[in-house]
C-alpha cells in the first residue's frame, strides 16, 4: 500500500474515533460485553500523546483514551484503552511483535513521567492497556495467541514468552446492513461504511450515491463543510478508482454537499498535477536542463522554475553545512 494510502487511512480513522461520542458508542457496541460493564465509558478521555515511534508508523495509527474500570467488584483504577489501526489491506502476519514494542512504548513514557515527577518507586504503578485492533481488509483475521507462532513448545518454555491478548474488530464480520443498524451517531456509521467499501468500487460508489442522497445536517455549518471535504479526501487518495466515475456520480445528484464533493475533488486533482509537474520539473533541475526546455515539458511558469531552483540550491547548501 502507497505511502500517501497509509497516512489517508489513519488521517480519517484517527478523525473518526478522536470524536468522544463516537468512541463511547463504537466501545459500547464492539467491544465484549464482560469488558464494556466494567468499563465506566462516561469517564473516557481523550489522551493526545503520540506512542507511536517512527518505526511502528509503518503499522499503527493510534488513538488513546483512559477510562474508569472496576475490578473486584467496586475498586476502580484507571486503564488505557488504545485503538491500534491496522494500516494493511491484508492480514499482519505476527501482530504480537508490533503490539509489544507499543505497549512498551507506552509504559516506558509512564516510566519517564514518573521519574520527572519524582514518584517514589514503591508507590508507582504501570497502568494496564487494552489494545483493540481496527482491521478492515478484505479477507478474514486468523486470530490466534502468541504461542502459536512456535513449534516444540511445553510448559516450561510457555513460561518465558510474553503473555498478553487484544481484541480484535475485524470489518468482514461487518457487512453493511450491520454497520447500519448498529450505529447510530451517523458520522460514525458512515466512516465506517466508508472503509469497510473503500477497497470495492462498486459497492464504493452504490454506498457514495446513498450518503450524498441522504445528506448529514449539522446545526454547525463549518463542521458539516468539514465531513464532507473528509469525506472527499479519503474516497480521493484511498479508493483505488478512477476519481472522475465519482465526480461524474456527484453531477447526477445535484444536492449541496455533492457539489462540496465536486469542488473539493476538483481541488485536490488539481493539487495533484501540480505536484506532479513541481515533481518532474525538479527532477529536470537536477539533471541541469534549462528553463526553456523544463517549460515546454511541464507548462511551469519562468518563475515557477526559479523558485524551484532556490530550494535545490537550499538542499545543496544545507549538505555542506
Amino acid at each position: 500500500m502507497a505511502k500517501k494510502q497509509i497516512k489517508s487511512h489513519d488521517s480519517f480513522f484517527k478523525n473518526l474515533l478522536s470524536k468522544r461520542e463516537q468512541a463511547i458508542e463504537f466501545l459500547a457496541k464492539t467491544t465484549p460485553a464482560e469488558i464494556v460493564k466494567k468499563l465506566h465509558l462516561d469517564t473516557l478521555q481523550l489522551d493526545t500523546t503520540d506512542y507511536v515511534d517512527s518505526e511502528l508508523q509503518e503499522y499503527f495509527a493510534d488513538v488513546v483514551y483512559n477510562c474508569d474500570y472496576t475490578f473486584n467488584d467496586n475498586e476502580t483504577k484507571k486503564v488505557k484503552i488504545t485503538f491500534l489501526f491496522e494500516h494493511k489491506s491484508y492480514k499482519e502476519n505476527i501482530p504480537h511483535l508490533q503490539l509489544n514494542r507499543y505497549l512498551l512504548n507506552i509504559w516506558d513514557m509512564q516510566v519517564n513521567q514518573a521519574n520527572i515527577d519524582k514518584i517514589k518507586f514503591k508507590d508507582f504503578r504501570l497502568q494496564p492497556i487494552i489494545p483493540i485492533i481496527f482491521y478492515h481488509g478484505t479477507t478474514k483475521w486468523n486470530k490466534q495467541p502468541f504461542e502459536n507462532y512456535f513449534s516444540g513448545m511445553d510448559d516450561f518454555l510457555l513460561n518465558f514468552l510474553p503473555k498478553f491478548d487484544y481484541h480484535l474488530i475485524d470489518m468482514v464480520d461487518y457487512p453493511n446492513a450491520r454497520i447500519t443498524q448498529l450505529f447510530q451517531k451517523r458520522q460514525l456509521q458512515v466512516g465506517l461504511l466508508l472503509m469497510k467499501n473503500i477497497f470495492h468500487e462498486t459497492s464504493l460508489l452504490d454506498l457514495v450515491e446513498e450518503i450524498f442522497a441522504n445528506t448529514i445536517d449539522f446545526s454547525d455549518k463549518t463542521q458539516e463543510r468539514q465531513f464532507y471535504e473528509s469525506i472527499t479526501s479519503y474516497i480521493y487518495h484511498s479508493a483505488n478508482i478512477n476519481i472522475q466515475k465519482f465526480i461524474e456520480l456527484m453531477e447526477t445528484l445535484r444536492t449541496q454537499h455533492s457539489q462540496t464533493f465536486i469542488s473539493t475533488a476538483t481541488k485536490l486533482k488539481r493539487e495533484g498535477i501540480e505536484t506532479e509537474r513541481n515533481r518532474i520539473a525538479f527532477s529536470m533541475i537536477r539533471k541541469n536542463y534549462t528553463n526553456k526546455t523544463i517549460i515546454e515539458l511541464t507548462g511551469l511558469t519562468e518563475k515557477q522554475i526559479e523558485y524551484l531552483r532556490t530550494i535545490k540550491e537550499f538542499q545543496i547548501n544545507l549538505l555542506t553545512v
